[in-house]
């Protein structure tokens, strides 16, 4: 290489390493930047099938109904968590502004003893219905009664006292809007209902007289009939659980109060006496809620004929999508379990306002 050459070689040689680290700081760039722009643009969650990726908007659009219940059950979880944390803070607050601890604002009936005239309440209304009170004496159990009392105290005054902070510190949750509720058409047939048959809201419940979930949902749907009074119908469909081996024959018992204009007294005692539905229990609650028993009796040796409506609201429950209980339809939109009575009522003002 001659001399007048090196000079060139020496400047080419400077231009290429100067391009060189350019690339190399780009290539870097790239490397750094491409994963933020790959992590934005893809999925969080997917199921991959082949080579292609499903999101959850693929599962709203070919199944509504599943996304709805997805979407409905991880916003009532999320709400929980919410209003967990909201309690939380409102204690905080409210202790930081009397200025004592959190412990102090939490001590619930501790001055609450329960009186001989409750206990002994407690103990006539619930010694034939709770195993652990069955064939024991007021003397051997009312230690337990005492604590009972006691907790059903603090838990009324742990409501009351969260329910006051909530409002104090004016509470608002909000969470994701959920899509248009599916509905189903649910035939209501001659089944026993209670309102007027042409208001605006129907409101059609399968449910079992032996299951634990259905007794817990009727302080709720009580609450809503007389909330609602005048402005929902209520009809009840036989639903009864192969595994509750009782639930059949209070079913049958129930419909047989029907011809005598007496279900739904005769519905609220087979209700308050669920774990215990043994036969002869059953037909003597039809007794005490006042049916004329020749005719009941009459009624209930003709089962199969009970059974055939029975076992047809079965197949028309199972049909609309009920699988288990309580499960209810309003206006054609599915509340399934025991839910609390939001879940019902925002439903419910939302029908009433179409």
């Amino acid at each position: 290489m001659s001399e007048e050459s090196s000079p060139r070689f020496a400047t080419l040689f400077s231009k290429l390493n100067k391009t060189s680290v350019l690339a190399g700081v780009f290539g870097v760039y790239v490397l750094l930047t491409v994963y933020p722009v790959f992590k934005f643009f893809s999925p969080e969650q997917y199921v991959k099938i082949g080579h292609r990726y499903y999101t959850l908007n693929d599962v709203k659009e070919s199944n509504p109904s599943v996304y709805r219940k997805y979407a409905s059950d991880n916003n009532d979880r999320i709400y929980r968590l919410f209003s967990q944390f909201a309690n939380d803070k409102v204690l905080e607050l409210e202790a930081k502004e009397r200025g004592v601890s959190v412990d102090a604002l939490t001590k619930f009936a501790a001055n609450y003893e329960p009186t001989e005239e409750e206990k002994v309440a407690t103990y006539n209304q619930y010694k034939d219905n709770i195993p652990a009170l069955k064939g024991k004496s007021y003397q051997q159990v009312q230690g337990d009664i005492s604590s009972f009392l006691k907790r059903v105290k603090e838990d009324e005054e742990r409501q009351s006292f969260y329910q006051q902070l909530r409002s104090k510190y004016d509470i608002d949750i909000r969470v994701q809007e959920l899509p248009p509720p599916s509905r189903i058409e649910v035939a209501t047939g001659n089944n026993p209902s209670l309102g007027p048959a042409d208001a605006k809201v129907t409101i059609v419940e399968f449910s079992d007289f032996e299951c634990p979930f259905c007794k817990r949902s009727q302080d709720v749907t009580k609450q809503l009939r007389e909330k609602y009074q005048g402005k929902i119908r209520w009809v009840f469909r036989d639903f009864p659980l192969p595994f509750h081996q009782n639930a059949m024959f209070a079913h049958v018992a129930a419909n047989c109060a029907i011809p005598q204009g007496k279900y739904w007294n005769y519905f609220s005692q087979l209700f308050e006496n669920s774990g215990n539905l043994e036969r002869q229990n059953v037909i003597s609650l039809a007794q005490k809620s006042g049916l004329n028993m020749p005719e009941f009796q009459k009624c209930i040796a003709d089962e199969s004929k009970q059974k055939l409506e029975i076992e047809a609201d079965i197949a028309e429950g199972q049909k609309y999508g009920v699988n288990g209980t309580p499960a209810f339809f309003i206006n054609g939109i599915m509340v399934e379990g025991a839910q609390p009575i939001e879940s019902f009522t925002k439903i419910i003002d939302q029908e009433l306002k179409n």
